[in-house]
C-alpha cells in the first residue's frame, strides 16, 4: 500500500509532458491463479479510459478473458453520494435488525502473492543526464522511454514490462553503482 503524498508536482509536470495523469489506484489481478493486490499511484496513459476519471467520480475497469475491458464509472464521493451510502447503511440496518445478512462471500482462503510475482512496467525519475548512465541504464533495465524537461538537471525513463523482482534488483544495482532514483512510479502494463 502506498499513498500520494510522494508524489511531486514535477511528477506531474513529467506526466502532462508524456500525455498522462497520475491516479491513485487498487489493482487486483488473478493470474494463472494467484492473487496480487495493491494500491498506489499509477501512470495511466491519456488513451486509457480511466485517465478521464477526476474529481469526486470513480472508475472501475474490469477485464475478463471473454469480456475484454469493460468499465463502470459515476459519483464516489463528495457530500451527496457520500450522504446517500450513509442513509442507504442506515436504512438496511434498521429493515434487518437482530439478523445477519449473508455477503455473498465464500469461506474459500484468498492468499495474496507478494508482489515481487507482478509484472508492469515503471516511471522511474533519475538525477543527472541520461547520456553518462545509458549504458549502465540499459544494462540494468533493458530498453526504455527515455523522457526530460526542459530545465531539469534530471531525466525519467518509462520501463518495458518487467518482473518487480527485477526492477527491484536492477534499481539496487543501479543505486550502488552511485546512481540516484529520485522517484518510481507504477505505470499501466
Amino acid at each position: 500500500t502506498q499513498g500520494i503524498t510522494g508524489i511531486t508536482s514535477l511528477d506531474s509536470r513529467y506526466a502532462a509532458h508524456m500525455g498522462a495523469a497520475i491516479k491513485l489506484f487498487g489493482t487486483s489481478i488473478n493470474k494463472d491463479g494467484k492473487l496480487y493486490l495493491e494500491v498506489a499511484p499509477v501512470l495511466v496513459d491519456g488513451k486509457d479510459p480511466l485517465y478521464a476519471v477526476t474529481d469526486v467520480f470513480n472508475g472501475i475497469l474490469v477485464v475478463g478473458n471473454m469480456l475484454g475491458a469493460s468499465m463502470f464509472y459515476g459519483s464516489g464521493a463528495g457530500k451527496l453520494p457520500t450522504a446517500s451510502a450513509v442513509v442507504a447503511d442506515i436504512i438496511e440496518e434498521a429493515k434487518n435488525l437482530h439478523h445477519n445478512i449473508p455477503l455473498g462471500w465464500t469461506s474459500e482462503k484468498q492468499v495474496i502473492q507478494p508482489m515481487e510475482g507482478s509484472s508492469h512496467k515503471d516511471f522511474v525519475r533519475i538525477s543527472g543526464v541520461y547520456e553518462s548512465q545509458k549504458d549502465k541504464l540499459q544494462e540494468l533495465f533493458g530498453t526504455c522511454k527515455v523522457i526530460t524537461l526542459e530545465g531539469a538537471d534530471e531525466f525519467a525513463l518509462l520501463t518495458e514490462v518487467l518482473n518487480e523482482k527485477q526492477f527491484r534488483d536492477a534499481k539496487a544495482a543501479f543505486e550502488a553503482a552511485d546512481g540516484k532514483v529520485l522517484q518510481v512510479i507504477r505505470a499501466e502494463a
